[in-house]
């Protein structure tokens, strides 16, 4: 790999862990909190340690297209670590399956139901007694 490329790529991830790299984040401009609308905080402070670099970085993308589903899995990740189920690094992977699950469970829980209630087909057929003795002067009674 390129020798610039992999500086670029490895001060972005010290950038990422928390770390304030010596590159601003918003393309050299000094930094003020309040005047930069795309100011979120960096996903993953809590849960870094227990994440491959790779796995860090997919998880930085998908927090700068979709930061709500960022958030959903760095809380899932939050609760694995409190729990003490993670015994091991997470790799992009992992990730990957987490995001996946995650994306699953919002498109159920926006899954629109349609439900049709259709009438019977002898509605009819169905006539009050009073009616049918009505209706049998109507009839032909010419095979009787």
């Amino acid at each position: 790999m390129d020798p610039e490329l992999q500086a670029l790529r490895a001060s972005r991830l010290s950038e990422l862990k928390g770390g304030n790299g010596s590159a601003p984040s918003n393309g050299g401009k000094p930094s003020t909190p309040s005047s930069d609308p795309d100011s979120r905080p960096a996903i993953g402070t809590v849960i870094a340690p227990f994440l491959q670099p790779q796995a860090l970085e997919r998880l930085s993308r998908v927090n700068m297209v979709r930061p709500d589903r960022a958030q959903a899995v760095e809380a899932y990740l939050t609760r694995l670590v409190s729990s003490g189920h993670v015994s091991r690094k997470i790799t992009e992977d992992e990730i990957v399956q987490i995001l996946h699950g995650v994306a699953r469970q919002e498109n159920k829980s926006k899954e629109t139901t349609i439900i049709f209630n259709r009438r019977d087909d002898d509605w009819e057929t169905e006539l009050p007694t009073e009616k049918r003795e009505d209706n049998e002067s109507d009839e032909d009674d010419f095979f009787e």
